[in-house]
């Protein structure tokens, strides 16, 4: 393999490791090739851990859409704010929390850097990213300094907003009509690294094309830096830190320039609740699967509840998940989706499960119990019952991996 050859496959490793993102346990993604057939994804298992795992964006032209939202990391309730939420979109693992709690009488300071949000000096969490910190930060800021007459109401406004679809359209429409020249200049870019400068070095020579090429690269990189700083500028206002370091790595690394259209889209929506960008942009099946998991998630949490003591953090971790499950519901039934339909026990797998988890749905051939995968969750029997064959047979059949007893 000669030198050149080397450089463009450490190119293409380099790009491809761009095409990948890490995204923390509780992120829902969403993608698209064409922007007509949103994938919802979650963090992978094989690549990834208990803490998250790698989302892939679409790698070829015309390069797609990598969209994320998360589930809110924080409970919130009258009393003060709680590092810690039972629900887990992914119902396999369960990201750190620091269980922190700060009542709003004691808390003097609140801010963001980079992605960690303090309170009084003391960590509080790590966010998603360095936008979701600013927005968290703010929140409570915001509630902190209200009376506590009013906080009730603000909360509810803060979900509430979560769930507005008119604006999440009117912010994503807007953003892809500021951003269609960057993505075209972005594909434009990728065609001249990978087709057009290994053509023209194989034509001319590498002595004779090379000031060429480069004042190429140099001109798309320009324009795609530009126009990147332009939109996150309009998009992010307050994310300056944010904005001048990608400036200058996409001025100096032309696999992540191609990509450049990830940073702006990952964060834009990420305040939106993700069933809400699944009813605007997947399709209905998708969104009725998506809505389910979260509506399950939240009558069903995974327990423990509340990784504290006191009777004012178990409270707020309480009053918050009401917040959230009376929002989801509301939000499903102007939509036509009944918070019943989606709460239907599963199909039984096999005549001789008599219950299952309400939460993850795997299926026991008790008839009471709890799910240990759960941390205790008790069992829902199945209606009606089907009859079942002679206890020692029962005793002897084989157990599916979907189908324990306990």
């Amino acid at each position: 393999m000669t030198d050149l050859e080397l450089l463009f496959l450490v190119l293409g490793i380099i790009y491809v490791w761009e095409c990948g993102w890490w995204a923390k346990s509780g992120t829902v993604g969403f993608r698209t090739w064409l922007g007509k057939r949103w994938q919802i994804t979650m963090p992978s298992r094989l690549l990834g851990n208990q803490q998250g795992g790698v989302i892939l964006a679409p790698p070829f032209p015309p390069l797609g859409t990598l969209l994320a939202s998360h589930s809110f990391p924080l409970s919130i309730s009258l009393d003060g704010v709680l590092a810690y939420v039972p629900p887990s979109i992914d119902p396999a693992r369960r990201g750190a929390q620091s269980g922190q709690f700060f009542s709003f009488e004691e808390i003097r300071s609140v801010e963001a850097a980079a992605k960690k949000v303090r309170i009084n000096g003391k960590l509080l969490l790590t966010a998603a990213s360095p936008v979701s910190a600013a927005s968290l930060a703010a929140i409570i800021d915001r509630l902190r300094k209200l009376p506590a007459t009013e906080r009730r109401r603000a909360i509810e406004r803060e979900i509430e907003s979560s769930f507005d679809i008119k604006e999440l359209k009117g912010r994503w429409n807007e953003f892809r009509s500021e951003t269609r020249g960057l993505r075209l200049n972005a594909n434009l870019l990728f065609l001249y690294l990978f087709a057009i400068i290994p053509l023209a070095l194989w034509r001319f020579g590498l002595s004779f094309a090379w000031p060429w090429l480069l004042a190429g690269l140099l001109a798309c990189t320009l324009t795609i830096a530009l126009r990147f700083h332009r939109a996150h500028k309009r998009f992010f206002p307050e994310a300056e830190d944010e904005r001048f370091t990608h400036f200058i790595i996409l001025l100096l690394s032309p696999a992540s320039t191609v990509r450049a259209r990830d940073l702006l889209t990952r964060p834009l929506l990420e305040r939106f609740h993700p069933v809400a960008i699944a009813q605007v942009l997947g399709s209905a099946p998708a969104f009725e699967q998506l809505a389910a998991q979260f509506l399950r998630e939240l009558r069903f949490p995974a327990l423990p509840l509340c990784p504290r003591s006191e009777p004012i953090a178990q409270a707020t971790e309480r009053h918050s998940r009401e917040f959230l499950l009376r929002a989801l519901e509301a939000f499903l039934k102007r939509n036509g989706c009944r918070p019943e339909k989606l709460l239907r026990p599963p199909l039984r797998s096999d005549p001789h499960s008599r219950s299952y988890c309400p939460r993850c749905h795997s299926q026991f051939t008790v008839l009471e119990g709890s799910c240990q995968d759960c941390g205790g969750i008790t069992l829902s029997p199945f209606e009606p019952q089907v009859p079942l064959p002679g206890k020692s047979r029962e005793r002897s059949r084989p157990v599916t991996p979907n189908q324990r007893s306990v």
